[in-house]
Formats: structure tokens, C-alpha cells, sequence
């Protein structure tokens, strides 16, 4: 059969969408993949950071203005005594299906540096612009440990007073009115526990460590891209086939057999008998 009997130019075009829809799920399959990637590294560093022992904060972050993402999630201590005062909400954090706040009180250390803790998540209250309470910490010196977290980008958009929406160092430090030069603005701890009880919100626990559909998904944008060629391979030959059986009254087109038609088949041969 020649190639002449085939509308050519239709085909093409629909090859043309095909190859377009390919690149577009070739694009979706590699951000899927991407993103497993960031996932995979964060299960990583958690897996490889979050038991080891307690270190001094100077020992992970010798400058408190750059912050080595790999270190994310260690454990440090840290001596001196909180700002009260100078507590902000960040807001917009949701926990277990419940809005909230993450509390975070700046601490003045022994080394005339500051650092933000996050002292933990407070739930809203009877107005969802802010909680019912705010857990303070002792103004005493004391010993606190927590857990290494990268400081968050910059959220420029406004929020009520005593509110911020990330968890920036330089951005809380304008707010609240403390020498960003003196603070660490890499990176902010995570409260694990501290030596004097003081109320606390609920502490951050164990990331989950699952990487996700991500890996699935791009297979499956993979697959819909071959779909599509098979498609128009299969059109193609239905209508070549079509052609054919228009022009030539000698050729039969082969039925394809419907689910269930061998048991009507064998039905009929019984009832015949």
C-alpha cells in the first residue's frame, strides 16, 4: 500500500502536537524528579544529622552570618537568657491540620551575640489573627538545646504587629529592634529543651521521612508521552487499513473480538445442539 493513500499533512500535524505534548511531559517528569531530589537530600541529612551529640554552637556555626546547609538538624547548646520581650509570632503555620504560630523569643548568649529559638507551635484562638497564649520563657541565664534550621527567605508582605511571615534573622531583627550584626542570621534553632521549665509550645518533632509520589508521577508523565506516539501509530494504521478496504473490495478487515464473545460463541454451539 503507498504512502499517497494516507492524508500525510494530517498525520504530520498531529505528530507535531505529539512531539509538543512529549517535550511538555518531558519538562513535568524532570521538576517531578527534581523535587524527589530535594526530598531525598533532606531525609539524607536528617537521617545522617539528627542523633548525633550535642555540640557547642560555635563548634557548627564559627560565623553566625553563613550557615552550612549540611549541618541542618544538628543538635547544639547554647548559654545565656532569652528577650521576653522581644518575642514575634511568625504566622501561617499549620500543624496537623490546625493553623497556628511558631513562637520564636531571641536569646542574648554568654558571647554578646543573639540567636532566634523557635520555643514552638501555639494554635490560633478565638480570633485566627493570633493564639490564646504565647508561652514566655525565663529572662535567668540558662542552658538550651536545640536543633540547627537554615534561616527561611524573606516574606516582604505585611502582617500584624508582633507578626512576621517567615522566619528571616535580618527581617525579625528590624522588627523587633536587635543589632543584626550581633545575630546569627544563617541560621535559628529548633528548642529541644531547656534547664529551666518555662512554658513552651509544642516542640518541633522528627521531619517524616517519606520521599513522596514524586518518582512515580514522573514515570507516569513519561509514560503519557509514549502514549501519545502510540496513538497516533495506531491512528495511522486504522486509517491506512480504512483506505485500503474503500478501494480494495477483495480485503477483509479483521474484527477485533469484544470481551465475553468465545462464551456467546460456545452458547450458541450448545443451543444449537
Amino acid at each position: 500500500m503507498s504512502r499517497s493513500k494516507i492524508d500525510t499533512g494530517r498525520w504530520l500535524r498531529w505528530l507535531a502536537l505529539a512531539i509538543i505534548f512529549s517535550v511538555a511531559c518531558g519538562f513535568l517528569a524532570n521538576w517531578q524528579l527534581n523535587r524527589r531530589e530535594q526530598v531525598v537530600k533532606v531525609i539524607q541529612r536528617v537521617e545522617r544529622n539528627y542523633e548525633h551529640q550535642r555540640v557547642r554552637l560555635a563548634v557548627m556555626v564559627p560565623n553566625p552570618h553563613y550557615f552550612k546547609l549540611s549541618r541542618e538538624y544538628r543538635r547544639v547548646w547554647v548559654s545565656g537568657s532569652y528577650l521576653p520581650s522581644k518575642t514575634i509570632l511568625v504566622r501561617n503555620r499549620p500543624l496537623d491540620g490546625a493553623q497556628g504560630f511558631e513562637v520564636i523569643t531571641p536569646m542574648r548568649l554568654v558571647t554578646g551575640k543573639y540567636i532566634l529559638i523557635d520555643r514552638g507551635w501555639v494554635a490560633t484562638g478565638d480570633s485566627p489573627s493570633k493564639p490564646a497564649t504565647v508561652p514566655k520563657p525565663s529572662s535567668k541565664n540558662l542552658l538550651a538545646v536545640g536543633r540547627l534550621k537554615s534561616i527561611e527567605p524573606l516574606d516582604s508582605r505585611s502582617a500584624p504587629h508582633g507578626q512576621i511571615l517567615s522566619l528571616n534573622a535580618k527581617a525579625i531583627a528590624k522588627q523587633i529592634g536587635l543589632d543584626s550584626s550581633k545575630l546569627y542570621t544563617g541560621a535559628y534553632l529548633l528548642l529541644e529543651q531547656e534547664s529551666i521549665d518555662a512554658p513552651v509550645g509544642k516542640l518541633t518533632s522528627k521531619p517524616t521521612l517519606d520521599e513522596g509520589n514524586h518518582l512515580s508521577y514522573a514515570f507516569q508523565w513519561v509514560i503519557f508521552a509514549i502514549m501519545a506516539f502510540i496513538a497516533i501509530g495506531w491512528g495511522i494504521r486504522q486509517d491506512a487499513i480504512a483506505k485500503r478496504a474503500a478501494i480494495d473490495p477483495n480485503f477483509i478487515v479483521k474484527k477485533r473480538k469484544k470481551v465475553g464473545d468465545d462464551d456467546k460463541a460456545a452458547e450458541d454451539a450448545l443451543l444449537g445442539e
